[in-house]
Parts: C-alpha cells; sequence; structure tokens
C-alpha cells in the first residue's frame, strides 16, 4: 500500500517541458533520479538519465533513450523536484 501523496503534481507536470532538469525518487525504489524530460510530438513525457548528456546535449550513444522510459511508468513519486 502507498502512503502520502504523490510529489509529481499536476501543478508541477504542467511545467516540465523539453529538456527540464528533474530528480526524483519513485515508490519501491530508494534511489534518487537525476536527469531530463523529452516530450514527443504527442505531448506525452519521457525521463532520460543525467548521464546520457554531454554539454546539454543527448549523447549520439543515447539516442535510443529518447523516448524509452515514460514519466507515468515510475508510477507514484515519493519526492520530485524540478531542478531547471
Amino acid at each position: 500500500m502507498i502512503q502520502g501523496e504523490n510529489k509529481l503534481t499536476d501543478e508541477k507536470k504542467k511545467l516540465l517541458q523539453q529538456g527540464t532538469k528533474v530528480e526524483f525518487k519513485w515508490h519501491g525504489s530508494n534511489s534518487l533520479y537525476t536527469g531530463r524530460i523529452e516530450v514527443d510530438k504527442y505531448g506525452r513525457l519521457y525521463f532520460i538519465n543525467e548521464h546520457c548528456f554531454e554539454n546539454d546535449k543527448l549523447k549520439a550513444v543515447d539516442e535510443g533513450m529518447r523516448y524509452y522510459n515514460t514519466l507515468e511508468s515510475f508510477f507514484f513519486f515519493t519526492h520530485f523536484e524540478i531542478l531547471s
């Protein structure tokens, strides 16, 4: 059973756009994830780990990660912060 409120609120979700840097923890994990938001042509949000970027650009070798992890796939966030 999940307790507490989802830290990715509708207000925060509305602020997410291409390249927004975020950090979060999700239910079922104690790890802190840091990365960027990617948005597809349909407006769906994705998460890409920060180590996939170099000089604020997605590395060519990590291009396959662009639309791989939907933000919704993390389900419930116990911590969610917009960094920039």
